[in-house]
């Protein structure tokens, strides 16, 4: 399975939503008994043809061409000269497809999200057992979260980057501690030891966001807190709310 870009992925979120338009439109017309069967059906030219279209720009967008299945609208006779069980029987054929090609699509979209769900949760249970030491700056944080990744089994310039990715932004280069291709992610680390620098990490967050949200589908934020941060919800409700992002506090 290729890893998509965010484009790809903004592209193929717009194509679910059309398939499942797609597939609510084909099903009420289907279980519409308030119409007569002769009539019922008459869109499945129509519906078949849309099915195409949309199916034609799925495959584009995630280089599965081998996947695609397409009907022969050109041969498909008018409604006029087309009995209702067959115009029917064209019609479910077009709602299974789309059905089928929403299961196919789906795939990368909730593999991406369940790995980064996993990862979320692996920082957040095995982080802090890697730090034996206190850290004195966010240097130290990093070199910790390597650790952490290299004892999970993953290999550097495979799996993961250090300090690689740059993204410019609105004139200023941003260059994220680390980022995993895989998942379109990118993870920032944070050292928080004074009360005073609170404000400051929640500024440099923000601006993060608004600039690694250019090239990447999900952003991490570990911030490594000696002390300071009393409410956590407080603290990652308003980020979080910001879309595919995460905040994770590891106290120390």
């Amino acid at each position: 399975m290729a890893k998509l870009s965010l484009e790809q992925s903004r592209e193929l979120k717009a194509i679910l939503n059309k398939l499942y338009a797609l597939r609510d439109t084909i099903g009420e017309i289907l279980n519409n008994e308030q119409v007569e069967s002769h009539s019922r059906y008459v869109s499945y030219k129509h519906m078949a043809r849309e099915y195409n279209d949309i199916a034609e720009i799925a495959w584009r967008v995630t280089n599965e061409s081998s996947s695609s299945f397409m009907f022969n609208v050109d041969k498909m006779q008018g409604s006029g000269d087309t009995v209702w069980p067959i115009q029917k029987e064209i019609l479910e054929m077009v709602y299974i497809r789309t059905k089928m090609i929403i299961a196919e699509l789906g795939i990368y979209d909730d593999f991406a999200n369940d790995e980064f769900d996993n990862f979320e949760n692996f920082i957040k249970s095995r982080f802090r057992a890697v730090v034996f030491v206190e850290p004195t700056n966010e240097k130290d944080v990093q070199n910790a979260f390597e650790a952490l990744l290299v004892g999970r089994g993953l290999n550097k310039g495979v799996d993961y980057n250090r300090e690689a990715g740059k993204v410019e932004f609105s004139g200023k280069e941003y260059i994220p501690d680390f980022t995993f291709s895989k998942l379109n992610l990118c993870v920032e680390l944070k050292f928080l030891n004074d009360k005073a620098k609170k404000s400051k990490i929640i500024e440099e967050i923000s601006a993060d966001i608004t600039a690694y949200g250019k090239d990447y589908a999900r952003q991490i934020y570990v911030v490594y807190d000696i002390g300071v941060i009393q409410n956590e919800h407080e603290f990652k409700h308003d980020i979080e709310a910001t879309g595919n992002i995460k905040v994770i506090i590891v106290k120390h």
